[in-house]
């Protein structure tokens, strides 16, 4: 049975509201109280148009990597338009929380038309929400994803240039279509990371002449040639944003296979790198079976260290949710109100993917 999601804000009252055009959005999170379900690749017949009227919705560009690029440098010139240096992990997290919302193709005009008319604060609050809600959720990704999470719930705040280039960089992003690129048709074909990252590290396009990325096409190619379908087990020993992940994943639903099968296992030297691949692990649907690193595979046994700062998380998740319930029992108790029969009578809730990894 397919489980509904949680709603998209945990604190009501606190954080702003989701874009108001049609059905509560299904981001690729998976819901915290329900199993875990895999998501089918549905393919795009070749030549489609980039986007369709707005009453039908938008449709996957037809090349995908030219839309990717344009919407990385469309970013990385909005983030160094403010004139700042440093502190890229806040345009890349940036990105992630907006593209997790992901409508289907019939309300990404109207969610892009709305989310453009958000203020400042209102975009910042929406990608603290989604942060928030993605350490609730993924705990089993909080280490790997530690600057992306520490950019939005740590100590350091933003400067007000900070901030209003953040807010200019999420602008950016939904004027180069970005919802475009995590469509059902589209989210497992793309990494909306890897050139963004390259640019942003090489202080914009014009300065990224040296640095390469391996395209999407390039990295299936690859997957096919290595014949990354049937193993229980994939690593990545320099994964950077997991473009070869990606490709092996697709290839996978491609030929009838579910990902969340896989044990996923990727190391990279470079740590947003890695918090990429983090935020890439949702968009791409790989499931609860992975493990990431921060490492030099040269000179460190990281996967040790990795599984057991994995397990601290997950226990720590594990019994903050558990506090949270019995809080939740104590005020029901306390302010009592009446419940339908259906929601009385019915079974005890299924354990968190959480829950079951610790059993």
């Amino acid at each position: 049975m397919q489980m509904e999601t949680l709603p998209l804000f945990d604190l009501p009252g606190q954080e702003p509201p989701a874009p108001k055009t049609g059905p509560a959005p299904t981001p690729p999170f998976v819901a915290a109280t329900g199993t875990p379900q895999p998501v089918a690749a549905r393919p795009t017949p070749a030549g489609e148009p980039k986007a369709a009227a707005a009453s039908t919705g938008w449709m996957p560009p037809a090349d995908m990597n030219a839309a990717v690029v344009r919407m990385a440098e469309a970013v990385t010139d909005s983030w160094f338009g403010h004139h700042i240096s440093g502190r890229i992990e806040l345009p890349l997290s940036a990105l992630a929380a907006i593209a997790w919302h992901g409508p289907e193709p019939e309300h990404a005009p109207g969610a892009t038309t709305e989310m453009l008319g958000w203020d400042t604060d209102h975009t910042l609050g929406y990608i603290r929400s989604q942060w928030r809600r993605f350490g609730r959720l993924r705990p089993d990704l909080a280490n790997p994803a530690a600057p992306f999470l520490l950019a939005w719930l740590g100590d350091t705040p933003l400067t007000e240039r900070e901030e209003k280039a953040v807010h200019a960089v999420v602008r950016a992003a939904l004027r180069a279509n970005l919802f475009s690129l995590t469509l059902p048709d589209a989210r497992f074909d793309v990494d909306l990371f890897g050139v963004t990252l390259t640019l942003l590290k090489a202080g914009g396009a014009n300065k990224a002449g040296a640095a390469y990325y391996t395209p999407s096409h390039i990295a299936d190619v690859m997957a096919r040639i290595l014949g990354l379908t049937d193993e229980a087990s994939i690593h990545e020993p320099a994964c950077g944003t997991g473009g070869l992940l990606r490709a092996a994943a697709a290839l996978m639903r491609d030929r009838g296979r579910d990902p969340h099968t896989v044990e996923w296992v990727a190391v990279d030297i470079d740590e947003l790198a890695i918090a990429c691949l983090a935020a890439n692990v949702i968009i791409w649907d790989l499931g609860y079976q992975v493990l990431l690193g921060v490492a030099d595979v040269l000179t460190e046994h990281w996967i040790p260290k990795a599984r057991k700062m994995r397990a601290e998380t997950i226990t720590v998740a594990l019994e903050a949710e558990r506090a949270r319930r019995v809080l939740d029992a104590v005020i029901a108790l306390e302010n009592p109100t009446p419940e339908p029969e259906a929601a009385t009578s019915g079974a005890p809730a299924s354990p968190t993917p959480m829950e079951k990894e610790s059993l």
